[in-house]
């Protein structure tokens, strides 16, 4: 257990709670669309599924202050993504797939973020951009091929843990950047 949670990051925090109660549900999902389907993670699993996307990351050079975009629908793959992201050490800039192009593209561009994660569905409405695109369920077969086990974080308090573009002032989206220690407070 952390003596000091104000000297934690978010990701650890989330692991003292997998560790006190790794079978309590953690999420349950019901797709809107189809109301007949839901899904439930419990914490161990959505523990191990975030565990597994971030050692794929990692492969991929996600590390602490390496931005990662994540355009995906609210979904079990946002929060596994949000997840895999801060335990790979890294930090996430959300992307809502129901923003206008124009602005998804100008928040890719501006933050050149070199790992995009997205869904199967959203990858054409994506613009092009230069970041390597990893669908969360198309590609999962690969990512379910890494470790389970949480990884040795090499974040500190300090690290960032997301941006966020504001609306800005100008009519120009302004990315705003939030440390682990800030989130943690």
């Amino acid at each position: 257990m952390l003596s000091y949670f104000q000297d934690a990051s978010v990701h650890q925090l989330f692991e003292v709670h997998v560790e006190q109660s790794p079978d309590s549900i953690a999420i349950v999902f019901e797709d809107l669309e189809s109301q007949h389907f839901q899904r439930i993670l419990t914490y161990q699993e959505l523990n191990v599924r975030a565990n597994q996307l971030a050692h794929y990351l990692k492969t991929l050079g996600v590390g602490p202050e390496v931005l990662v975009g994540i355009c995906v629908e609210r979904s079990i793959d946002m929060i596994v993504g949000i997840l895999g992201v801060l335990k790979a050490g890294g930090a996430y800039l959300p992307l809502d797939p129901s923003y206008p192009k124009e602005r998804l593209a100008f928040m890719l561009e501006d933050s050149q973020v070199p790992v995009l994660l997205t869904q199967e569905r959203l990858v054409e409405s994506l613009l092009a951009h230069k970041a390597r695109i990893i669908s969360l369920d198309a590609d999962w077969d690969a990512i379910a091929q890494q470790r389970p086990e949480n990884l040795n974080s090499e974040v500190t308090p300090d690290n960032l843990a997301y941006i966020i573009y504001t609306s800005g002032s100008t009519g120009q989206p302004k990315g705003v950047m939030i440390t682990h220690r800030g989130i943690c407070n």
